[in-house]
């Protein structure tokens, strides 16, 4: 196990037990320029960019614990605000942090696989506004989630440089099982970036970096996907339920091409989907990222 910046964590931290990093903001003044004040564990995507508008100050105007957090925020082009929590560790580590999107905003972050900025990304994560979740790894989107915009939403990551996985959580409960290549678990990078459509603003509280035992492989696990719908042959609408919540649903025709898609919470429970397309043979498909169902649609008005 090789740790590259871990006495820097440890001594910005001050080593309390076993973490090795831990960081509430509350020891810092409001309006402090985190690259500045929490150096060399903190730094701006850009060097020569500290104290500037990439950086990212301490706010009182939100906090899950104490008083103080950082607040990330910029325009819908993404940008100028772009910070990272430097790591560059390998081995099994846990990452967690909390963070806040108020309603009607929406936010953004990555990790790095190589402490030097831009080298790799390791996956994306988007927090859009309506509430819905993306992980993203070279651009594929590969797992879905949801959060409540407005509430703190803390996010656990076990991530295994050896084994090359990450299983990841949200408040503390399992959502699933993603690959994890980089060679490094390089840093965390909070980019002033969402949806394209609400502007990106969030909080960031309670950052934890910790040693955790090492991630191993449970997709063979996961529960299948068990789901059924109707009418079908449909009409208008077809209704769908799964033994999961968080999905994507897909309808695609026989040329492969996607001719609806949105993604769900509310499966479980059974949820209606309004159809606009022609009489023709189609396909249904559900997946959470790790698991996936298709099944024949007909669409016969």
């Amino acid at each position: 196990m090789k740790h590259i910046l871990l006495l820097a964590l440890m001594v910005t931290a001050g080593a309390v037990n076993a973490q090795l990093y831990f960081e509430d903001f509350d020891s810092y003044a409001v309006g402090d320029y985190i690259s500045i004040e929490g150096a060399p564990a903190w730094a701006v995507w850009t060097a020569g960019n500290e104290g500037g508008d990439m950086d990212a100050q301490i706010t009182d105007e939100a906090a899950l614990s104490g008083n103080q957090s950082l607040k990330i925020f910029g325009n819908l082009a993404g940008g100028p605000m772009d910070v990272i929590l430097v790591a560059g560790i390998e081995g099994a580590y846990e990452v967690t942090f909390n963070m806040l999107v108020p309603a009607g905003n929406s936010g953004y972050y990555n990790v790095q696989e190589n402490q030097i900025p831009a080298t790799a990304w390791a996956f994306d994560c988007f927090l859009n506004g309506d509430g819905s979740m993306v992980y993203s790894i070279d651009q594929q989107e590969v797992a879905y989630a949801s959060y409540t915009p407005g509430e703190w939403l803390k996010l656990t990551h076990l991530i295994d440089t050896d084994s090359d996985l990450m299983h990841l959580y949200l408040n503390d409960e399992y959502v699933t099982q993603l690959p994890y290549d980089g060679g490094q678990i390089g840093g965390v990078n909070f980019y002033a970036f969402g949806d394209g459509t609400n502007l990106p603003t969030y909080y960031v509280d309670d950052v934890l970096v910790d040693l955790t035992d090492p991630v191993v492989d449970n997709v063979k696990l996961t529960t299948p996907i068990d789901c059924t719908f109707g009418p079908n042959p449909a009409q208008e609408f077809v209704r769908i339920q799964a033994n999961l919540d968080n999905a994507l649903v897909r309808i695609l025709g026989l040329d492969g091409k996607v001719v609806l898609q949105e993604r769900r919470n509310d499966l479980v429970s059974g949820s209606e989907f309004n159809l606009d397309l022609d009489n023709g043979i189609y396909l249904l498909e559900v997946t959470n990222g790790i698991n996936r169902m298709t099944q024949r649609l007909v669409i016969q008005k």
